[in-house]
């Protein structure tokens, strides 16, 4: 069944637990998602990006989700991820998303703010969510960034501020997370997420979160992280399990979809580890 984030977070809040966020862009990736959520019953938000529109329409994921959602006995979210623009945003309202990222955190602070309330209206108004972003991090393609360091991080005055005025109903923040892989060991500002934690009463999101070690994602949701994003390890574990099939099946008769197939099953296993480490499932 499909609920909004703001459902699914308070799930998470009374469990004290995290719900983990898992791109999506085909429908292999789709089904490694679902199938692992339905192996674990545990509850996922299906996390679609913006910039995946170039390689699948949002309509026709939609349509996807939805179907699998309405065999699901376990609650699913249909989340737009790091939506920069406002018709992307309404398009993904109008087909059925549940749950609106507004990807803000480039604009000064007072801006951030006006921009999310407007997003957060529109998508009240038809009873999906909407989580915002404060602090800055390197893109969402992973492209290493030199501004990236402490001085980039959220700030707890200004996280409070944004969640008495934004209107959203979740806040990712930066406190050390970066998208993409990791070139060094990741390390979390733990004290400041304490800060924030205590600053705001929106329930908190971390980004870029492959490649983090399970105890430090431990620690950060015992620190009030309650959905954390997972992209780049599904993503690469497809493309290793696909190299890996294509070294083992020299055929020229080898078919794709038996490729797709094994990469699809390696995918659905890194959601079912992470899924286990957030407190979800059996």
């Amino acid at each position: 069944m499909l609920i909004n984030l703001r459902r699914m977070l308070q799930i998470a809040e009374e469990k004290r637990s995290a719900i983990g966020s898992f791109n999506v862009c085909n429908v292999e990736t789709l089904q490694a998602v679902m199938n692992a959520s339905a192996k674990t019953s545990a509850p996922v938000i299906v996390s679609f990006g913006e910039s995946y529109d170039s390689h699948m329409p949002l309509e026709g994921m939609a349509e996807l989700v939805k179907l699998y959602a309405a065999t699901s006995e376990v609650p699913i979210v249909l989340h737009l991820d790091h939506s920069k623009k406002m018709t992307t945003i309404l398009r993904a309202l109008k087909s059925g998303f549940t749950s609106i990222m507004y990807d803000g955190s480039a604009f000064p602070l007072r801006e951030n703010i006006e921009r999310s309330r407007h997003a957060a209206e529109i998508a009240h108004a038809l009873n999906a969510s909407l989580e915002g972003e404060l602090g800055y991090m390197n893109p969402e393609d992973g492209t290493p960034s030199n501004m990236c360091g402490a001085e980039s991080y959220t700030r707890a005055n200004d996280a409070k501020r944004y969640a008495e005025e934004s209107g959203a109903d979740a806040l990712a923040i930066a406190i050390g997370n970066a998208h993409g892989i990791y070139k060094g060991k990741p390390h979390l500002d733990l004290q400041r997420l304490e800060e924030i934690h205590r600053a705001v009463s929106l329930p908190l999101v971390l980004h870029g979160s492959s490649g983090i070690p399970e105890e430090l994602l431990q620690a950060a949701i015992q620190g009030g992280i309650r959905k954390i994003n997972i992209n780049t390890e599904v993503s690469t574990t497809g493309i290793r399990a696909a190299r890996e099939f294509l070294d083992s099946h020299q055929d020229p008769n080898t078919r794709f979809e038996a490729m797709a197939k094994e990469a699809e099953r390696q995918m659905a296993v890194v959601v079912e580890k992470y899924i286990a480490c957030f407190g979800q499932g059996k």
